[in-house]
């Protein structure tokens, strides 16, 4: 299900854990988001471009909230909290909104290490997904995941997302510049 669209999206889905919802980051999810970040620090260092813990304070999340919001109004991005009732289990972001000839988004997604296994991740990417292809009108999505993250390739695979090969030393994770598979799902598809 997808609500209005802009600074007031909400998305929703169904996982095994129960129901999901993709909301905007919130300045009232603060506590919540730095408490979730912090205790998932080593669990997400493998797979993410390093965060030091200055970025989870209070002023480098309302400079993140004030640019975050901005790139939505320029519809170049739509950032996501999953929540399972009131609690955040993760984030899910649609970036790098190409409404030329592309017409295409990239994909990331996160779940905090207790709440994986529920098919929150899966339910979260399809929500997002099928919101690019009918909310936004894009033909194209990819997401990009290290080919050691088997996880995140099976959300991908299990959501419809075809592997398109090897992007070589895409992002620099944990301090050395790391290859991705690329998966990419097409409006067709």
């Amino acid at each position: 299900m997808v609500g209005a669209r802009g600074t007031h999206t909400v998305l929703s889905g169904k996982a095994a854990g129960g129901t999901i919802r993709l909301v905007h980051p919130r300045w009232a999810d603060f506590e919540a988001w730095s408490e979730l970040r912090r205790e998932n620090a080593d669990y997400l260092r493998p797979w993410e471009p390093y965060v030091s813990s200055d970025g989870l304070n209070r002023s480098a999340y309302r400079s993140r909230l004030s640019r975050l919001k901005k790139l939505v109004q320029q519809d170049r991005a739509f950032p996501f909290h999953i929540f399972r009732g009131e609690t955040l289990v993760g984030a899910c972001n649609i970036t790098h909104i190409d409404r030329g000839t592309a017409q295409s988004a990239k994909l990331g997604y996160w779940i905090g290490e207790s709440f994986t296994g529920r098919g929150f991740a899966r339910a979260s990417v399809r929500a997002a997904s099928n919101f690019c292809f009918t909310g936004l009108g894009l033909h194209r999505v990819e997401a990009a995941v290290q080919s050691d993250n088997a996880a995140s390739i099976k959300v991908l695979q299990a959501s419809g997302f075809t592997l398109e090969g090897t992007a070589r030393g895409l992002l620099k994770i944990n301090g050395a510049w790391r290859d991705h598979d690329i998966y990419a799902k097409l409006s067709g598809d």
